[in-house]
């Protein structure tokens, strides 16, 4: 029941007969109120209680009666005037903090214990070892400070790998993003086929990174390999491309370049998708080409990805092993190197834990620096509508 009701009065007896009801269920309502605040163990009155007309309390109870006074209401219907009912406002309910704070809680225990397991006790763990000096087989840690941190100032190889880390950055990541948004583009463009170019391009992404390497290492191979099988065939003598200074490191990169476009090429696709068609027909409209809609229509709108992709690029390549591992093993004489490779030889071969964490902890600030700045230019540059 709901609403306001107002009784008048032409008939006295069905008058009474209502007012008879409404008092009733009055009644009804005031000893459900009072016996509610008496388990509660508020005596500040049943009506402030129930409806909170004069404490600010919440109303208790399924409904809750508006009247100027319960107990002063006669039993004839003469003396009701207006009366109106309302569903009460929800309460707050004593284990309001179990259902709001610790269920949710429950719900992420298990990512957060996962979290936790994987991600924070490990970092915690390298930031500890990073100031002690240990061999993985002794039991002792030998707690040296910064001296570790020190000693990578004044070593050449590490200066040597942080190079290197950079500049296979800087051949990755712009190519790649280029490759990625041109096939984007031309994809986008076809009618018909859109899907087999897609499983065609995103195939390396999902393949074995292992699987990968062995496979250009045959091809990078100086006497039979394809490349310079295909490279003699135009009149060019292809060098030894793994095993020279100056060509070991491109060629990682190539292979870098190869697996990780198709990934990209898919989230150019996205924000393609994403751009609503009526800016391309009202640039059409006002004389813009293809060019002018893609620097001015879809570059701009693209930002966003762009800068997703750039983060991602930047940590994936600093991550880099498995091909480093497989192809070069990090030389020759560290021209391919880089830094997580030069953390699994200073802790898995040379057994100087210590330094290995101390690696572990620049490139962590390193990366964190780069995206802080990114993101701090990124502010009026990036455009999310």
């Amino acid at each position: 029941m709901h609403g306001n009701w107002v009784v008048d009065r032409p008939n006295r007896r069905a008058g009474e007969h209502f007012g008879e009801r409404m008092r009733t269920m009055g009644e009804a309502v005031r000893r459900e109120t009072i016996h509610d605040a008496a388990r509660k163990q508020d005596w500040t009155g049943a009506r402030r209680t129930a409806c909170g007309t004069d404490s600010g309390r919440v109303c208790r109870g399924d409904w809750a009666l508006e009247y100027g006074d319960i107990g002063g209401m006669s039993k004839s219907m003469e003396s009701l005037t207006t009366v109106s009912i309302r569903r009460r406002v929800p309460a707050v309910r004593s284990g309001w903090r179990y259902r709001y704070v610790l269920k949710p809680l429950l719900f992420l225990l298990p990512a957060l214990v996962l979290y936790a397991v994987f991600f924070v006790y490990p970092f915690v763990y390298t930031l500890f070892l990073s100031f002690h000096e240990w061999d993985m087989i002794s039991p002792d840690r030998t707690f040296v400070g910064l001296d570790n941190f020190r000693q990578l100032l004044h070593d050449e190889t590490f200066w040597t790998v942080l190079k290197n880390t950079v500049r296979y950055v800087l051949m990755t990541l712009p190519v790649s993003m280029a490759i990625g948004l041109t096939l984007a583009l031309l994809t986008e463009s076809l009618i018909r086929g859109r899907a087999v170019y897609r499983f065609v391009f995103y195939l390396p992404v999902v393949s074995s990174i292992a699987v990968i390497a062995l496979v250009w290492s045959f091809m990078y191979n100086p006497h039979d390999g394809l490349v310079n099988e295909n490279l003699g065939m135009l009149g060019i003598r292809g060098p030894n491309w793994l095993s020279q200074s100056g060509t070991s490191l491109w060629a990682v990169a190539i292979v870098g370049i190869w697996k990780s476009f198709g990934a990209e090429m898919l989230f150019f696709i996205s924000g393609l998708k994403s751009i609503d068609r009526g800016l391309y027909e009202a640039a059409s409209i006002d004389g813009a080409g293809r060019f002018q809609q893609l620097v001015r229509i879809k570059l701009p709108l693209l930002s966003p990805v762009l800068l997703f992709l750039v983060i991602v690029g930047i940590i994936s390549s600093f991550q880099s092993f498995a091909l480093i591992a497989i192809l070069t093993k990090g030389g020759p004489n560290n021209s391919s190197n880089v830094l997580v490779y030069e953390v699994y030889q200073e802790a898995f071969q040379y057994f100087n834990v210590g330094k290995a964490a101390a690696i572990s902890i620049v490139m962590f600030l390193l990366v964190a620096f780069v995206t802080v700045v990114q993101l701090r230019l990124s502010r009026n540059t990036v455009h999310y509508q």
